[in-house]
C-alpha cells in the first residue's frame, strides 16, 4: 500500500542513546493559542453538540460534523520549526496530509434555505464588527447558533477573544521574522540547505516547490511515491540544517523578546483570559 511505503521510507523515531535533546517549539504567546490533536477534537465535538442543541430548539434539522482534520494541523510549527525526528517520521506531512485527507472526504454540501442558514450563522441586525490591529475587521452575528455555540463552550467573551488573540500571535510571528537576529539565523540556514543540494531562502521555500507538485502527484501512484521520498529527503536536510544553525533558539530568544516589547498589558490580559476560556472548555468538554 502507499500509504506504507511511504511510512517506510521514513526513520524510526525511537529515542537513541546519547541522542542530542530536542530544540524548543517555539510559537507566539508561549503557545496560548496551541492545542493537541486530541484536545482539538474534544472541543471541535463539544462545540457541535452545542450547535445541534441549538438548531433543534431552532426547529432546524442539523447533523454534527466530525472533525476530519489530522494531528499535523495541530503539530505544525507556525514557524516552520522542524525536529529531525518530525522530519524522519512524517517529512512536512504534505503526502501524508494528502492521503489522510483522500481517505476522509468532507461530507458532501447539502442546499439549504435561508432560514437554516440564519439560525446557523444568524442575521445581519445582530452582526459585530470587530476592529483589529493593522486595520483588519472580523464579523460574526451574535444571534447564530455557531456564536452561541461558542460562547456557551468557552464562555460569553470567545467570539471577540478568539479573534484578537489570533491577531496578536500573527503580529508576534510577523515581528520576529522581520526581526535582524532571526534574519541573520535564516541566512546560515539558508547556506546548510544550499551545501545539502535542497537550496531554499526561507522556511516556507523549502515546502513550496514540494506544495506545487502535489496537485500533478495525486494522479499517479508512482510520482506520488517519488514525491512523498523527495518530500522526506528534504524535511531531513532542512531538520539537520535548524538544529546545526539552533534556529529554534535564535526564535525562541528573539521571540521573548519582541513580546516583552510588542505586548501591552491589555493584550496580556486578552491572551490570559484567552487561555483561561479555552481551559473552561476543555474542562467541561466532555460532560
Amino acid at each position: 500500500m502507499l500509504i506504507t511505503a511511504l511510512a517506510a521510507a521514513g526513520c524510526s523515531s525511537s529515542e537513541e542513546p546519547g541522542r542530542a535533546p530536542a530544540p524548543p517549539d517555539v510559537r507566539p504567546l508561549s503557545g496560548a493559542t496551541a492545542v493537541s490533536h486530541a484536545d482539538a477534537v474534544r472541543l471541535h465535538d463539544r462545540t457541535e453538540r452545542a450547535v445541534t442543541a441549538c438548531m433543534t430548539a431552532r426547529g432546524q434539522d442539523y447533523t454534527a460534523q466530525p472533525a476530519n482534520s489530522s494531528a499535523r494541523g495541530a503539530e505544525t510549527n507556525p514557524y516552520g520549526l522542524l525536529t529531525p525526528q518530525r522530519a524522519a517520521a512524517d517529512g512536512y506531512g504534505i503526502v501524508g496530509e494528502y492521503l489522510h485527507l483522500r481517505s476522509t472526504p468532507p461530507p458532501a454540501e447539502t442546499p439549504r434555505s435561508k432560514s437554516w442558514q440564519e439560525a446557523l450563522t444568524g442575521t445581519p441586525e445582530h452582526r459585530v464588527t470587530l476592529r483589529l490591529t493593522g486595520g483588519t475587521t472580523v464579523q460574526y452575528s451574535a444571534d447564530g447558533c455557531v456564536a452561541r455555540a461558542n460562547a456557551e463552550v468557552y464562555g460569553p467573551k470567545w467570539n471577540t477573544l478568539e479573534p484578537l488573540t489570533m491577531k496578536l500571535a500573527n503580529r508576534v510571528l510577523a515581528t520576529v521574522e522581520d526581526d535582524p537576529a532571526y534574519r541573520e539565523a535564516l541566512r546560515r540556514w539558508s547556506a546548510c540547505m544550499k551545501e545539502s543540494g535542497h537550496p531554499a531562502t526561507d522556511l516556507q521555500a523549502a515546502r513550496a516547490s514540494l506544495n506545487i507538485r502535489l496537485s500533478a502527484a495525486a494522479r499517479d501512484e508512482k510520482r506520488l511515491r517519488a514525491l512523498g521520498r523527495d518530500e522526506m529527503a528534504t524535511a531531513k536536510a532542512d531538520a539537520r540544517c535548524q538544529a546545526e544553525t539552533a534556529l529554534a533558539k535564535t526564535v525562541a530568544g528573539v521571540q521573548r523578546r519582541v513580546e516583552g516589547t510588542l505586548l501591552t498589558a491589555e493584550d496580556r490580559s486578552t491572551v490570559a483570559d484567552y487561555r483561561r476560556a479555552k481551559e473552561r472548555a476543555l474542562r467541561t468538554a466532555d460532560e
